[in-house]
């Protein structure tokens, strides 16, 4: 490669060889060149090369992720299908998101949100089934006993 650029420059004047010579390298030059590319979800950076990155924001409609984000994004695309890629990458960014506002910061707090989404979760679950999400169900009745103690206070 290097003989055929110094062929092409020594004759003097630009010919179209050379210059397809010239861009040819500058294409490599920049395939080995190595950027920082910062994950739009987690905040994780990797280095890439600029092609890579390029390939990256096409697939994610402009965003780059990186490959741990990415296989979350295609998992959630199997689980809803009707979802599109756009809507898939906008759900996992929140949750990274607000993973990182409580989990990484304070892990006891987060376990309080954890706590309380499962008893929101569980209290949408109840109202749906069309049971009130405020009723307390006893398993056993306790009626009997009452009626007795009540008969032998009368009695005394």
């Amino acid at each position: 490669m290097a003989q055929r650029k110094d062929q092409a420059l020594s004759s003097g004047e630009p010919t179209m060889n050379a210059i397809k010579i010239m861009e040819e390298l500058k294409e490599k030059a920049t395939a080995n060149d190595v950027e920082r590319a910062e994950c739009e979800c987690c905040g994780m950076s990797e280095d890439c090369t600029p092609t890579y990155i390029r390939r990256i924001k096409e697939f994610f409609h402009g965003r780059w992720i990186c490959w741990l984000c990415s296989e979350a994004v295609k998992e959630q695309m199997k689980r809803t299908p009707a979802a599109t890629m756009e809507e898939a990458v906008d759900s996992h960014t929140s949750l990274c998101k607000k993973f990182n506002r409580t989990v990484r910061l304070n892990p006891k707090l987060s376990l309080a949100v954890s706590m309380r989404d499962i008893a929101r979760k569980s209290s949408e679950r109840r109202t749906i089934d069309g049971m009130p999400g405020s009723k307390i169900v006893r398993a056993m009745n306790c009626g009997p006993k009452l009626d007795v103690a009540i008969k032998q206070s009368q009695i005394q």
